[in-house]
């Protein structure tokens, strides 16, 4: 409670960093009979190797030789360069765009993602072009679709840009990419078709009507379209949707079933597209995610912005994941409860980094991804505690966590040539002011620390006075160039709390002169 009295000059320093990139004509029928597995070509590793090396579009969209976008899409992958990116994308009307770096991991993992999910596309006909760029090879075309980051997928319709919002998985693109290109619904119409469905484990939208028409089915389908990342099927036979369900329902009847305990959950509202799109944004996501580079798009950009983070090795997870689990029921379709598995060191260390952790221990932070807010867990990790965080989370009751260096055995500056040399200078001043009871002196590594009084720190090294009594204004910012003489006068004119110097140091004698001039223009202006 003392502290409030005190003056505090705080030399923020900052370590130079930088920042590495995540290496992150069809008809209006928009229902399609589901296409039986066994009557599609099988995707062995002839095909998937073949595709991989792509194909070479520049001679062949010169001679027009492709008719239409669906031929086009049978040849599986593009190789897209500077000279004919843009005429691909004006030319065919869905085109799948992923920028990549030869030497990005992440990209090395999605490319045969990429290419398996084009040989299903095709299998299916869907008439999407999916063509990949070497970005780092043709610059000028990273720079006209603003791929930055690796790898980067950008859809295109009719030559627009829409951002891409799909996972990572070849299932995810292909369910992504047909939901985009009109193909809204799975019909299914025999219990064959409903094994095979459920065979895959996916979530999975039901709708169960005695036609395929009406305002229900009418309100079902342009919630299908609205919703890109979650599969929707629809089936007028009770055999089939007693399938489903596992049990006996009647129409009309939306569900959605996913593979966990709570794996069926009825839709109880009136058909309407909003009510249905927010039955489904509530319970499409399963209670836990484990987070990862693959479906980071997806997570982030879910309108539940609250997020819990459970950073643990898989044998930790193991030993907590019941206690996570039950936790995490009470905030459904609140707040996403998600799992960072810390051996995947590349997507995990960057994360904790975020919240200033090196640790192997189980921990547990919170996130706000609207406004970028962090929290962190303090207590013990049990379910009531994980409720209560989660609980002050979405009230808005928790204080923000700032991440702070360890106090250290001795003050440093970290290496950089400037704020080495203004770090002398500020120690040889705190040297001539360490007798002063009412002034603190402190250095910050502006990298390693945050507060919010120092968030818009305008640049490094800077130096800044919080007067006594006026900490939570904006400090006063001294020249951080000047010498140890300057700035002890710019302390002395401006703390809130007056300190003494001895008689022999002549330090002020310019200083006393300025006050006295400056007290006697003020005594004047108020006389006038």
């Amino acid at each position: 409670m003392a502290q409030r009295w005190f003056g505090f000059l705080l030399l923020l320093l900052v370590v130079l960093s930088v920042s590495i990139h995540c290496c992150h004509s069809i008809q209006e029928d928009h229902s399609h009979t589901l296409v039986n597995e066994d009557q599609v070509p099988s995707e062995d590793d002839d095909d998937l190797e073949d595709l991989e090396e792509g194909m070479d579009l520049d001679a062949q969209i010169a001679s027009d030789s492709f008719s239409s976008a669906e031929a086009l899409a049978a040849t599986k992958v593009a190789n897209v360069n500077d000279k004919d990116v843009e005429r691909v994308i004006e030319k065919f009307e869905f085109v799948l765009l992923l920028g990549y770096a030869p030497w990005c991991t992440q990209s090395e993992e999605l490319l045969p993602e990429f290419t398996a999910a084009a040989l299903r596309l095709s299998q299916l006909g869907n008439p999407v072009l999916l063509a990949k760029l070497d970005a780092v090879n043709n610059p000028s075309a990273a720079a006209q679709y603003e791929i930055q980051g690796f790898p980067t997928l950008v859809f295109f319709v009719n030559g627009t840009r829409e951002q891409y919002l799909g996972g990572y998985s070849r299932e995810e693109i292909v369910r992504w990419v047909r939901k985009k290109t009109g193909h809204a619904v799975t019909t299914i119409t025999s219990k064959e078709e409903a094994e095979s469905f459920l065979s895959k484990n996916v979530t999975a939208v039901l709708g169960y009507f005695e036609t395929l028409e009406g305002p229900e089915h009418d309100a079902f389908i342009a919630a299908a379209k609205a919703e890109a990342e979650t599969e929707f099927v629809q089936m007028t036979v009770a055999e089939v949707a007693q399938i489903f369900a596992e049990s006996s329902i009647l129409p009309p009847l939306i569900a959605v079933r996913k593979q966990e305990p709570e794996h069926f959950t009825t839709f109880r509202g009136s058909f309407s597209i909003e009510e249905i799109a927010s039955f489904v944004e509530i319970n499409k996501h399963p209670l836990l995610t484990v987070l990862n580079s693959k479906n980071a798009n997806m997570v982030y950009g879910s309108p539940m912005k609250l997020h819990v983070l459970l950073f643990a090795e898989k044998m930790d997870y193991e030993n907590v994941r019941s206690l996570y689990l039950e936790a995490a029921k009470d905030f459904k379709g609140k707040v996403m409860f998600l799992v960072i598995d810390m051996e995947d060191q590349e997507f995990s260390r960057p994360m904790l980094a975020v919240y200033g952790l090196d640790t192997n221990k189980p921990v547990v932070a919170g996130l706000n991804n609207e406004d970028g807010a962090r929290y962190f867990l303090e207590s013990d990790f049990t379910v009531d505690n994980l409720k209560t965080f989660a609980a002050n989370m979405y009230a808005g009751r928790l204080p923000v966590y700032y991440k702070s260096e360890p106090v250290p055995a001795e003050v440093h500056a970290p290496w950089c040539a400037t704020c080495e040399k203004v770090g002398r200078v500020f120690e040889k001043l705190a040297k001539h002011v360490q007798d002063v009871p009412s002034l603190v002196m402190a250095k910050c590594d502006g990298q390693e620390n945050e507060h919010p009084l120092l968030l818009e720190v305008p640049n490094y090294p800077s130096l800044l006075l919080y007067p006594a009594g006026r900490k939570s204004s904006s400090p006063i910012e001294a020249e951080s160039k000047a010498t140890w003489k300057k700035l002890l006068i710019f302390l002395k004119e401006n703390v809130a709390i007056p300190f003494p110097v001895s008689n022999d140091d002549e330090v002020f004698s310019n200083a006393a002169s300025r006050r006295e001039t400056a007290e006697l223009d003020t005594l004047i202006n108020d006389e006038l």
